[in-house]
């Protein structure tokens, strides 16, 4: 795997961007997580020098084309929160992963909040309350994702 160990983090962002396209119900699509957010802090947590600010910018216009939203939205979201996590992330990483969940949901309602207001600058409908279910829904994956890219970066011998 040591040969391929550079595709690692672009591949898990590319199955986050699989997983905010995959079809769900009408009712279900409000409660889907932010994976590419989830993916994000992950690496810019485990790996601050690798996944940064552009890494978010850019991943971010991807969410922005295959969503079909304003260009630069979810970029900006994006930037905000890999900011505060590159900022803090040698005290969350030794932190359980019930805390480190509870940090995850905050940098997760920021991200919804940056999108929420764009939208109401843009004077596009508000979103329903229930929208900010999504965030509590990732804040509770949040141990196994860590716990399953903990084990990724570990096989790939990524440093």
């Amino acid at each position: 795997m040591m040969g391929f160990s550079f595709l690692v983090i672009p591949l898990s962002l590319v199955l986050g961007l699989v997983l905010m396209m995959a079809p769900l119900p009408e009712w279900a699509l409000i409660y889907r997580p932010d994976w590419v957010a989830l993916i994000l802090i992950y690496w810019s947590m485990a790996m601050p020098n690798r996944v940064g600010l552009w890494s978010a910018f850019i991943t971010g216009l991807f969410v922005d084309v295959t969503q079909g939203t304003l260009l630069g939205q979810h970029s900006l979201a994006l930037v905000i929160i890999v900011f505060i996590n590159l900022n803090f992330h040698l005290r969350i990483r030794v932190m359980s992963l019930g805390r480190q969940a509870l940090y995850v949901l905050v940098l997760l309602l920021i991200n919804q909040f940056t999108v929420v207001w764009i939208e109401g600058v843009l004077e596009r409908e508000p979103p329903v309350l229930a929208f900010f279910a999504a965030p509590f829904i990732g804040m509770a994956l949040w141990p196994w994702i860590f716990i399953a890219l903990r084990d990724i970066r570990r096989k790939a011998q990524l440093r």
